[in-house]
C-alpha cells in the first residue's frame, strides 16, 4: 500500500497519544520520529514523481477546455449571424471534444487531489516532526536534570547528608572560606613585605 492509502491515518493521527503509553519515553518518541521521517521521505518521494505526470494532465485537461471553448464561442457567432447549420456544426464538436476529454478531465482531477493529499501530508509531518522534536529536546533536558539530581542525592547520602540543596550549601560555604582565606593570605604578604622594606630603609637611613 502506497503512501497515499495511509492518508487518513497519518492526518488523524495525534502525537500528543505517545504521552500516554507506558515505558521509556525517550524510545517511544525515538520510535515514532522514525516511522513519520520515513513517512515524509515516502511522501516527498511520491510527489516527485507525480509531478511530471500531473504537469502532463493539466496540460492536456487545459488544451481540452480551450477546444471545448473555441467551439462554442463559434456556435455562438453563428447563432448571431443566423447560420444555425454552422452553429449545429460548432456544439456538436464541443460535445465530442468534450467526450473525447473526459478521461483527460478524470486523470487530471485524479492526480489534483492526490497531489492536494501529499501536500496536506507533508504539512502535517513536517509540523509533527518539529513538535515531536521539540518536545524530545526538552525531556532529554529534564531527564539529564533528574539524573543529575539523582547523582548528587547519592552523593549526598554517601556523606550523610541527605539533603542536596543543604550540601550545595554547605560546599559554598566552603568555597567561600577558601576564597577568604586565600584573600587573608595575599594581604599578609603584601603587609609583611611592606614591614621589611620600612626596616632596611630605617637602618639604611
Amino acid at each position: 500500500m502506497g503512501i497515499l492509502g495511509r492518508f487518513k491515518d497519518i492526518m488523524a493521527s495525534n502525537i500528543n497519544a505517545i504521552f500516554n503509553k507506558e515505558g521509556n519515553p525517550e524510545k517511544e518518541i525515538a520510535k515514532y520520529l522514525d516511522q513519520m521521517r520515513s513517512d515524509l521521505g515516502q511522501v516527498n518521494a511520491e510527489t516527485a514523481a507525480m509531478e511530471t505526470e500531473y504537469s502532463r494532465a493539466k496540460r492536456a485537461y487545459d488544451e481540452n477546455q480551450q477546444e471545448i471553448d473555441k467551439y462554442k464561442r463559434y456556435a455562438e457567432k453563428a447563432a448571431e449571424q443566423g447560420n444555425v447549420a454552422d452553429q449545429n456544426l460548432y456544439l456538436q464538436k464541443a460535445e465530442d471534444a468534450e467526450r473525447d476529454g473526459a478521461a483527460a478531465k478524470q486523470r487530471y482531477e485524479e492526480l489534483k487531489e492526490n497531489s492536494e493529499k501529499l501536500s496536506a501530508m507533508r504539512d502535517k509531518l513536517s509540523t509533527d516532526i518539529s513538535t515531536l522534536e521539540a518536545k524530545a529536546s526538552e525531556l532529554k533536558a529534564k531527564m539529564n536534570e533528574a539524573k543529575a539530581k539523582g547523582d548528587m542525592n547519592k552523593i549526598a547520602q554517601k556523606v550523610g547528608n541527605a539533603n542536596t540543596d543543604e550540601m550545595f550549601a554547605k560546599m559554598n560555604e566552603k568555597a567561600e572560606r577558601a576564597m577568604d582565606l586565600a584573600n587573608a593570605e595575599a594581604e599578609l604578604q603584601s603587609s609583611g613585605h611592606d614591614e621589611i622594606d620600612d626596616l632596611i630603609n630605617k637602618y639604611d637611613n
